[in-house]
């Protein structure tokens, strides 16, 4: 079987693993700190707290921000649900800007209507999408503008970058955001199993973050009201445990060390594929952006015939034991949103435009280039 995503574990993974399996400390200890600091030195954020996934990661960017009842969160479209679910886990209200057609990420041009229009929001969830870094300097040129804060959704995007008049960032980095968060699921470049991790600049948020992330317990004696000795703590506010353990995080280093391996695999089999397709006027390949250089974690293949096309090789692949996805259906148009605020669709239509269109085909370090093969021959065979 060849599935769309596929994690990449080494003797060398498995080995730090059971390091810590032998060691002291199986969570909160020192490979988490070690962790962090490895995710600060690769987008060169100043602070980074690592928590248990990526939904968890975004719900404390969120609060940590102060998102709650009243407000009102903006996100793309075209994202897995936990961009939007984390606005509603502040019990605010979730809108959706649509996607630019041509970076597939939310439309600043879009987002600056909506601010005139309609309502200045508390949070827009900026996401990367398939690897693509949002266009990030000019959302953040409207964070400016308008006052709100922008939460980089970088889960697709480790090792992204992009530049701004010959500088380079690094996606997570916060140069153009408030906070970012990271997700080390099995299927994105980097796991650590489950996992996921916030970055900021800002120190205060930081120590939000920290407090949050841990049952809102604090032994800061700064802020206790009283303190019995050094077994003390308080529990300053409501916070979850959204902790993530030094076996996750041990992998986590272990993976992040293979970035630029698993960066160059993949771009090379984003080639093999773009080669393959680019002349097919039945085929929409993922078009690059200047100024990007994306790691990519999708290849969204679009077929210009729509839905039944799609749905056709689908099948195709299928039948030859490979295994397609589609991201993503509409968020908007779920059930839960669509009932609650009433969207329809028509609501964002570049987005499900791409949605009638795409089909994402299997992308990960671990699949060979006779594999790609494979995959290119059943989609060139289903158009025939």
């Amino acid at each position: 079987m060849i599935p769309y995503g596929r994690h990449s574990v080494n003797r060398a993974d498995i080995d730090v693993v059971c390091e810590v399996l032998a060691s002291d400390f199986l969570t909160t200890g020192p490979t988490v700190d070690r962790f962090e600091q490895a995710l600060c030195a690769l987008t060169g954020a100043k602070h980074v707290v690592a928590c248990s996934n990526g939904t968890t990661a975004l719900h404390l960017a969120c609060l940590a921000l102060g998102v709650k009842q009243g407000d009102r969160g903006l996100t793309s479209p075209l994202t897995f649900l936990a961009s939007a679910n984390c606005i509603e886990y502040c019990r605010a209200r979730t809108d959706f800007i649509d996607i630019d057609p041509s970076r597939l990420c939310l439309s600043p041009e879009l987002l600056d209507e909506y601010c005139r229009g309609t309502a200045v929001p508390k949070v827009v969830v900026a996401v990367d999408y398939a690897g693509m870094p949002a266009d990030l300097p000019a959302i953040r040129a409207l964070s400016a503008r308008y006052g709100f804060a922008v939460v980089e959704d970088a889960a697709h995007a480790i090792g992204s970058t992009y530049t701004v008049d010959t500088e380079s960032f690094a996606c997570g980095g916060c140069r153009h955001s408030d906070c970012a968060v990271f997700s080390f699921h099995p299927v994105k470049t980097v796991t650590s199993g489950e996992g996921g991790a916030v970055m900021t600049n800002d120190s205060v948020l930081a120590a939000r973050l920290r407090l949050l992330r841990n049952h809102g317990m604090t032994k800061d004696e700064r802020v206790l009201s009283r303190n019995d000795g050094p077994w003390y703590y308080e529990m300053q506010e409501l916070g979850y445990n959204y902790r993530i353990t030094d076996i996750q995080c041990a992998l986590g280093i272990s993976q992040l060390s293979r970035l630029g391996e698993f960066k160059l695999r993949r771009a090379s089999i984003v080639r093999r594929y773009t080669e393959a397709f680019e002349s097919n006027p039945r085929l929409i390949i993922p078009a690059p952006v200047a100024g990007t250089d994306p790691c990519y974690h999708l290849y969204p293949l679009r077929f210009a015939e729509g839905a039944p096309r799609r749905a056709a090789a689908y099948e195709a692949l299928m039948q030859r034991d490979i295994r397609p996805q589609v991201h993503y259906f509409p968020v908007h148009l779920q059930p839960y949103y669509s009932r609650k605020y009433g969207y329809r669709a028509g609501k964002c239509p570049a987005a499900e435009t791409f949605y009638g269109q795409c089909l994402s085909l299997p992308l990960y370090a671990r699949l060979g280039d006779d594999e790609v093969d494979v995959v290119i021959e059943a989609v060139i065979s289903a158009l025939e």
